[in-house]
Formats: structure tokens, C-alpha cells, sequence
């Protein structure tokens, strides 16, 4: 079933409050409609450059058609057929060729360099995408295990004829934990829409989602907790899936976190190294922020479905 089809139903069947539900379909947005940020950013050429490249096709004309005057008529005897004789080259060609030279080798080398920095972002942009796709996956399984935790107690609620205190207390903690997660999980996709495509250039505002991210997986972990208390819950085949699919999914969000984190080194290295610094300038070319913690998202819990 789809995410936003199973928070539909759990509305109508009064599992989710319409805040709640609301809540969770914003969560399943957190990508929003990205445009890719490197994609037209750097396509163009500089205009000194295809000034340079269009006063050396003029030289280069200039020089292969002649000087415009009289030409001189080589002696032949003289040059080529004289013993140890050489004929030399004509030289309005030979200085057109070294001007040709100085000019294009310079542009051809900006290419080069251009090139190798747009690569390089790209790879980030790609890395990013990927980290992305993995929370997206991560909001897409949160309904799903409120769904089957949500239902469980309503079934319960209704069949018990006598709850203990205890037990009672339990179930306001999993509310509590609920209502917890589903907050975490509509911040963390505020910080996503909010950062826009720029995101990865901003330092604070990676920060930020990773203390968002952070919250959210010190949701899961409070509410797979306060779950002890209901072992006919955490061995059902439904729960337990559950708890296979978001672990892996934590797994793949630390694999593309640390990517990212490389590709953006890589990127960073190649835009301060001369000659990219100046190609970057020219180009416009930023620097891009590494996803890390702030020093208090650091000491968050991992989570535990053991």
C-alpha cells in the first residue's frame, strides 16, 4: 500500500488524528520538486574566451592569406638545391603558428579544467540525490510502522476488559513516542523543502537537517523501547519486516552520508588547487559543505531493533 493511501485509511478509521495525518503527508515531501543545481549553472563560456578564440581565427586568417602585397619568388637554385641548403618556412606562417599556439593551448587547458570541476560537482549533486532518495525511503516505512504499531493497541484497547495501571502507562508512552516520531519526521522534511537545491553549499543548513535526521532516528529508537512491553507485537511477521527494512535503511543512509562526504572532499580539493581556484572564479563554481553533526548530534543514540 502506498504511504499516503495507508495515512488516508488510518484518518478514516480514527487511528491518526487529522493533525497527525497531516502532519505525516508533508513527511512524505521532504524532496519537494528539485531542479538540479549544477545542471545549467556552468555551461557557458566566458566571453574573454571566445573573444581570445575569435581574434586568433582572425590572426590565424590573416597570416594564411598572406600580407596583401607583392610576393617574393624564391630561388630555387639558391635555397632547396644547394648542397646543405635548407628552405625556410614562410614567416608570416611561422608567427601565425606560435600565436595560434599561445592562444588556443590556454582556452584548451580552461576546458580541461573547467570540465574536471563540473564532473566533480556533479558527482556531488549525485551523491546528495542518493542520500536524499534514503530518508525519502526512511519517511515512505515511518507510516507503516505507525500503522501496525497504532493498530495493534487499538485492537488491544478494545478487546482488554481490564488494563493495569502498568499497562495503561505503556500505552501513553507509545502515544507519547508516536506523536514524537511523527513531529521529528515533519521537521526533518520542513529542513529538506526549506533548503532548496542550495542546501549542499550551506554548512548551517546541513547542520540543521542532520540534527533534524538525528531526531528522527532518536524517535524510532524511543519507540522500538517503549515497544518491550508488547512481545505478541515485536514477533508479529508484519513488525518484524518492519524492523528489517528500516535497519537496512539506517545502513544506507550512513553508506550515502560518507559518499556524499566524499565526493564533496574531492570537489573542495580539485576547486582549491591552482589551477582550478582560478578556473572556479571564472566560473562561479561554489563550495560545497560536508554533511556532519553538530557537537550534540554526535551523542545521539543508534537505533536498536535487537
Amino acid at each position: 500500500m502506498e504511504p499516503e493511501a495507508r495515512i488516508d485509511r488510518m484518518e478514516r478509521d480514527g487511528v491518526l488524528s487529522p493533525s497527525q495525518a497531516e502532519m505525516l503527508r508533508l513527511s512524505l515531501h521532504g524532496n519537494g520538486d528539485r531542479k538540479d543545481a549544477g545542471a545549467t549553472r556552468h555551461n557557458k563560456i566566458p566571453f574573454w574566451l571566445l573573444a581570445a578564440a575569435a581574434a586568433a581565427a582572425v590572426i590565424g586568417l590573416f597570416v594564411f592569406t598572406g600580407n596583401g602585397g607583392e610576393q617574393a619568388v624564391q630561388d630555387v637554385a639558391t635555397s632547396i638545391n644547394q648542397p646543405g641548403g635548407y628552405g625556410e618556412m614562410n614567416k608570416a606562417l611561422s608567427t601565425g603558428l606560435a600565436i595560434l599556439v599561445l592562444l588556443i593551448v590556454p582556452i584548451l587547458l580552461w576546458v580541461w579544467f573547467h570540465n574536471d570541476l563540473v564532473s566533480k560537482e556533479e558527482e556531488v549533486f549525485e551523491a546528495w540525490a542518493q542520500t536524499e532518495s534514503n530518508f525519502q525511503r526512511r519517511a515512505d516505512l515511518i507510516p507503516a510502522l505507525i500503522d501496525t504499531v497504532s493498530r495493534y493497541l487499538k485492537h488491544e484497547s478494545e478487546t482488554l476488559t481490564e488494563v493495569t495501571a502498568e499497562r495503561s502507562a505503556a500505552v501513553a508512552s507509545i502515544t507519547g513516542a508516536i506523536d514524537e516520531l511523527i513531529e521529528a519526521q515533519k521537521s526533518a522534511a520542513e529542513q529538506q523543502i526549506q533548503g532548496g537545491p542550495e542546501i549542499v553549499e550551506r554548512d548551517d543548513a546541513l547542520k540543521e537537517l542532520y540534527a533534524a535526521q538525528a531526531r528522527v532516528g532518536r524517535g524510532m529508537t524511543q519507540l522500538f523501547g517503549v515497544m518491550e512491553s508488547y512481545p505478541e507485537l515485536r514477533s508479529s511477521d508484519q513488525f518484524l519486516e518492519l524492523q528489517a527494512q528500516l535497519e537496512g535503511t539506517e545502513n544506507r543512509i550512513n553508506v550515502a552520508r560518507m559518499r556524499f562526504n566524499d565526493a564533496v572532499r574531492d570537489y573542495n580539493a580539485a576547486m582549491r588547487r591552482l589551477p582550478g581556484s582560478l578556473v572556479a572564479n571564472v566560473g562561479s563554481f561554489q563550495r560545497k559543505a560536508y554533511f556532519q553533526s553538530d557537537e550534540e548530534a554526535r551523542d545521539a543514540p543508534e537505533l536498536q531493533f535487537d
